[in-house]
């Protein structure tokens, strides 16, 4: 332990009261000093009668619902992902919209726009998943079970005998492996 007598102060010499008012002295001398010199100065800030007006503040509430969120989702085998998809967001309010996916799809059921008719057609796979991108909005601002969703999607995948196909989803779209889809979702506003 330390004796206070061991310790020794930065200052050999203690300071007095007379110390101090020297001290103070010192700091009214340099301050009537500065003073005379920043009067030759010009003034800072706008000068009055400026064109240059103040930018405006903005206040962004982060704390809205109508945030967007990225999150990932998984789709396990033999499992509609159209369907899974319509179900999240049914789920949990939202609207969704894909960007991504990878995985591989055992069959696909496209959409044949022709001159007269809408008609779809069912391909076989199995097939290696491109890409997966589109929107499903909730249109039902309610909490009811009945909530109505447009969905729009379109697809790319091709097989291993360098088949390649591309359309929009008109139906089922079955998972082979786990599908993985990047994805964000919203609310509605």
């Amino acid at each position: 332990m330390v004796q206070p007598s061991n310790v020794t102060p930065l200052s050999s010499t203690p300071l007095s009261s007379s110390d101090d008012n020297t001290f103070n002295d010192a700091i009214d001398s340099s301050s009537h000093s500065k003073s005379s010199s920043s009067s030759s100065k010009r003034t800072r800030g706008r000068p009055a009668g400026s064109k240059n007006k103040q930018k405006l503040t903005f206040v962004i509430n982060r704390s809205s619902e109508h945030v967007e969120k990225p999150i990932l989702i998984q789709i396990p085998r033999n499992s509609d992902v159209i369907e899974t998809l319509t179900q999240f967001a049914r789920d949990y309010q939202t609207s969704i919209t894909v960007q991504t996916a990878s995985g591989s799809i055992l069959n696909a059921t496209l959409r044949d726009d022709s001159e007269y008719e809408i008609s779809t057609f069912i391909v076989h796979g199995p097939f290696t998943l491109v890409s997966l991108s589109g929107t499903c909005i909730n249109n039902n601002s309610s909490t009811t079970l009945s909530s109505n969703f447009d969905c729009f999607f379109n697809i790319c995948f091709c097989s291993n005998i360098d088949q390649s196909f591309m359309g929009v989803v008109g139906g089922k779209v079955i998972a082979g492996d786990d599908v993985v889809l990047t994805a964000t979702i919203f609310k509605n506003s």
